[in-house]
């Protein structure tokens, strides 16, 4: 049993892995500058979109980088998403994105870095965009949440792909990769809206 559950996590990891062709890894001679060369970006945007490397000038072989390719842009939207793992804390009513914010103002930066602005919070955040039910969910799409008897948006996420979510959930966990199969996702998911980006 023991060897199945692991087997199962592995390849969920790798058919998530395989959907995010945004990311690259840094390679033997590369720079910040020949990065963004090669994926016809301006240095500034590859580094405002890579908060995780604090000196752009020392970056190491196999380190993780995000990139922006037109063809992809909710992948990438995703993958800077996930890059902010440990760059993010959870601060209710934050605005320093993207180091102190609440669940509303980390998409809303994330989706401005992107060229879409969103309104600030998750409330006016779920009232515009095309609404997704949950079967439909698509990468990138927000996906809001209500922990009130009275259904008001209290949350906000993205989802990833491959039935995963991430958000910066609160102050205990901050950016937080979630099952959308989970009991809390399940029991507090209201709708999705869609971006055109």
């Amino acid at each position: 049993m023991k060897k199945i559950a692991i087997g199962l996590s592995l390849l969920i990891c790798l058919n998530f892995a395989s959907n995010a062709s945004a990311e690259y890894y840094v390679q033997k001679g590369d720079t910040m500058a020949k990065i963004a060369d090669k994926y016809g970006m301006k240095l500034r945007d590859l580094i405002s979109l890579n908060p995780q490397h604090a000196n752009p000038a020392e970056i190491h072989v196999g380190d993780f980088m995000v990139v922006r390719e037109k063809s992809k842009a909710k992948v990438n939207l995703v993958e800077y998403a996930r890059s902010l793992q440990d760059v993010t804390a959870y601060k209710y009513g934050g605005n320093n994105f993207p180091y102190e914010v609440d669940c509303s103002a980390w998409t809303q930066g994330i989706f401005r870095k992107f060229g879409r602005d969103l309104p600030r919070t998750s409330g006016e955040q779920s009232k515009i965009g095309s609404p997704v039910e949950f079967k439909n969910l698509d990468i990138g799409d927000l996906m809001f949440f209500s922990t009130r008897p009275d259904k008001k948006v209290t949350h906000v996420g993205i989802f990833m792909g491959n039935g995963y979510w991430i958000s910066n959930l609160n102050a205990k966990s901050n950016v937080k990769i979630l099952s959308t199969w989970g009991k809390w996702t399940q029991e507090n998911f209201l709708w999705g809206t869609r971006y055109k980006l």
